[in-house]
Formats: C-alpha cells, sequence, structure tokens
C-alpha cells in the first residue's frame, strides 16, 4: 500500500518538475535511470557570471521506497569545485550537497518551516549554491580558506573543474 502512495506521488512529481517554468528556466532536464521512478537523473546548466557557467551538471536523485515519508538523497554526478559537495572520489560519499533542507527532509521527512517541500524547491535550493556556499559546511578545508581569503583563486580553480568535468 505505502510503496502505490509512493508511486503515485514520485509519478505526479516527475510530470510536475518537467513541466515546471521555474526549474526548465534554470536549464533543468529530467529522466528516469533504467526507467525507475525511484531514481531521477537531472541535468542543471551553471548559472551565467558564476564559474559554473557553460557547465551541464548532473544530479542523481535516488527516493527511498517510503517516499514521501522520507526525501531523496541528492548527489552531483560530476565532480564540482564547491565547498557544500563531497569532491573526493575516494569517499563513499561522494557527490554529496550538504544543504541543511534537504538532509532534514532525507532524515526525517519534514523541513521545519517548510511544510510543503518537495522536489521542486530542493532543485531550487541546489541551484541557489551556485551562488552562494556556506564556510560553516565546507567539505575541504582548503577551498573554503580560498573562498573566503582568494576568491580569484577560488573561482579560477572553479571554472577549471567546471571545463573539465562538466562542459557542456
Amino acid at each position: 500500500y505505502q510503496q502505490n502512495i509512493s508511486m503515485a506521488r514520485l509519478n505526479r512529481e516527475f510530470q510536475l518538475c518537467q513541466d515546471d517554468q521555474d526549474l526548465t528556466t534554470i536549464g533543468c532536464n529530467f529522466g528516469l535511470e533504467n526507467n525507475n521512478l525511484y531514481t531521477w537523473r537531472v541535468s542543471m546548466l551553471g548559472p551565467k557570471d558564476t564559474p559554473y557557467e557553460k557547465g551541464l551538471f548532473t544530479l542523481s536523485v535516488e527516493f527511498p521506497l517510503d517516499y514521501p515519508n522520507h526525501g531523496p538523497e541528492f548527489k552531483f554526478k560530476n565532480k564540482i569545485y564547491h565547498l557544500n559537495v563531497v569532491s573526493d572520489e575516494n569517499r563513499p560519499d561522494y557527490g554529496h550537497i550538504c544543504i541543511n533542507s534537504i538532509n532534514s527532509w532525507k532524515t526525517s521527512g519534514y523541513v521545519r518551516g517548510k511544510p510543503n517541500y518537495a522536489v521542486k524547491q530542493a532543485l531550487l535550493d541546489i541551484f541557489c549554491l551556485f551562488f552562494k556556499q556556506g564556510v560553516d559546511s565546507a567539505y575541504d578545508e582548503q577551498m573554503a580558506y580560498y573562498y573566503e581569503k582568494e576568491p580569484l583563486k577560488f573561482n579560477e580553480e572553479a571554472r577549471q573543474w567546471t571545463k573539465k568535468y562538466a562542459e557542456s
């Protein structure tokens, strides 16, 4: 019974995301991995006037079987030079994105103050990371140092990674 509810909700959300003007405006495209409604592939364009411009970033979105009781896991599939994304390919959580709302949704199924939190909002939150990064939740201390103390060096490195790993 729970899986029927979950599949119906996922089907509806997938359709809503595909048709959503806000998401298409920021360059989101949607697909399913192996035709599985529980594993989405989302591509997102790096925004203009950021070091991620001209990048095509791919995300995997893996939903638990009890969705929407718990939120999905969002991960970048291509390498990205970003404070809030695990960029070490040797780590088991490679590609993990640190955003409080998404992490809260995944573990508790609830985002405080946002009772209708859904995939669209999570993707918009991820898109916002291209513009502002959270030093408090940085995965790499050297990267955080550059971001705060040497922003030109940080931006140049982010541009290089974008060109190397995500150029569209």
